[in-house]
């Protein structure tokens, strides 16, 4: 069966996704120093914004949680995990740790689909995925 593909006015169109952080100015600072992302715009009067993108067209935006009326509780749980992919697993993952990101699952190999993978959270404990350019 084949699915017809429509073509509206509220065809979706991607943008950065956001991260709720509860310190705001060291957040901003991590994501730059430790994962290589640029500051393109910064909101500090009436509420806390910041886009960020880095060398590889990822685009990150990080706002203050208590101003979007979030108390971020069990961060390790959020239903949602973004993903990113490098070159060298473990040394990402232990330049991570080494800049006070925390190691979630350790560098592991996957024989079957032959690729290296593991996790790490932010200083604030937000979640992510990590994986070498051979994960399918």
């Amino acid at each position: 069966m084949f699915h017809k593909r429509y073509i509206t006015p509220m065809q979706l169109r991607p943008r950065e996704s956001v991260i709720l952080v509860e310190n705001f100015d060291s957040m901003v600072l991590w994501y730059q120093d430790t994962l290589g992302f640029t500051v393109k715009k910064r909101f500090d009067e009436g509420f806390h914004y910041c886009n960020l993108e880095n060398d590889a067209g990822i685009k990150l935006g990080l706002a203050l949680a208590s101003e979007m009326q979030v108390s971020p509780k069990d961060r390790p749980q959020n239903s949602v995990v973004l993903q990113f992919e490098v070159d060298d697993v473990q040394a990402f993952l232990q330049h991570i740790e080494g800049q006070g990101g925390s190691i979630t699952g350790e560098a592991s190999y996957d024989s079957n689909d032959k690729f290296w993978f593991g996790s790490f959270a932010d200083p604030e404990g937000n979640p992510f995925w990590v994986v070498d350019g051979n994960c399918p």
